[in-house]
């Protein structure tokens, strides 16, 4: 994690999508640094991500790039941002080369040599047909779009969803040639949990369009336990912030919250292991899909 200011900042950011309601949320992207946002399906990844591109307007709230703010400034965010999305509509283009040479066109930060650097990372040739691209194969095609500008935050919306061996190694290592220069951020969203904990500085957790903890990802992980507890009799009133993971006969299963001020209380209980949790493990205690 770097303590330099940040890349980008949300405030207030809310959205309502049918009877979907995102936020009222904060985020920080600090320079240096990969945030992963993580969450089940329909917990608002995709909808935070797209409203910070600005494919749609928020109801509430601002997404501030380097003194520029969304909405005012959608055009000049969109020249500083990469946004990696498998679903390209660059069909009747033909090849590939085709579509390059379109989009590079739009964007005066393109470099045709990283183009054609990273056309050989992910496998592919201006003479393919993107027509008859798999579906791993477009989000290469999406990904050295936006790895041949020059921006400031990339955004990479299930990044690895796709992708084989190759090409996931591939995806991690030029994230890690990105966020080298100075000055940029990555917020990517991905179901990928272990490959996340260790390339992610930074994690946030979705749910129901809220962020319910964010931090630097061994701040995230080191916060929360796993407790067995003795159970003889009913179940005592736990704290609000201790999550039940699971009960058997005469036990139960608790995630606890270390940094929470009511921890204190359950020093009462009779616990029989503390165990650590992993990112996977949190992840599901703080979602609710823990079995």
């Amino acid at each position: 994690m770097t303590d330099n200011a940040p890349v980008a900042s949300f405030r207030g950011l809310a959205h309502r999508v049918g009877r979907f309601a995102l936020g009222p949320l904060d985020l920080d992207l600090p320079a240096g640094a990969i945030t992963a946002l993580i969450g089940p399906n329909g917990a608002g990844k995709t909808t935070l991500i797209d409203l910070v591109y600005g494919l749609g307007q928020p109801r509430a709230g601002t997404v501030a790039l380097g003194g520029l703010t969304m909405p005012r400034d959608v055009v000049a965010i969109r020249q500083r941002v990469g946004h990696v999305s498998p679903d390209l509509g660059y069909a009747g283009f033909g090849r590939i080369g085709a579509v390059l040479d379109f989009v590079s066109g739009f964007y005066p930060d393109w470099h045709a040599d990283e183009c054609e650097r990273l056309l050989g990372v992910f496998a592919l040739s201006r003479r393919d047909r993107v027509g008859g691209l798999s579906f791993g194969e477009r989000t290469r095609l999406s990904l050295v779009l936006a790895l041949a500008r020059d921006t400031d935050l990339l955004l990479l919306d299930e990044p690895a969803t796709g992708l084989d061996v190759a090409g996931r190694h591939a995806l991690f290592a030029e994230m890690l040639r990105y966020i080298d220069r100075p000055g940029r951020a990555i917020l990517i969203s991905s179901h990928q949990l272990a490959d996340l904990e260790r390339i992610a500085d930074r994690v946030a957790v979705m749910r129901n369009g809220q962020i319910v903890a964010c931090g630097p990802t061994s701040d995230l992980v080191e916060r929360y336990q796993q407790w067995d507890v003795a159970l003889p009799g009913a179940m005592p009133e736990l704290p609000p912030t201790v999550r039940v993971l699971g009960r058997q006969a005469g036990r139960v299963r608790l995630m606890v919250d270390l940094a929470a001020a009511d921890a204190g209380v359950l020093t009462q209980l009779d616990v029989v292991a503390q165990v650590p949790m992993n990112l996977e493990e949190v992840y599901l205690g703080l979602t609710g899909e823990a079995a």
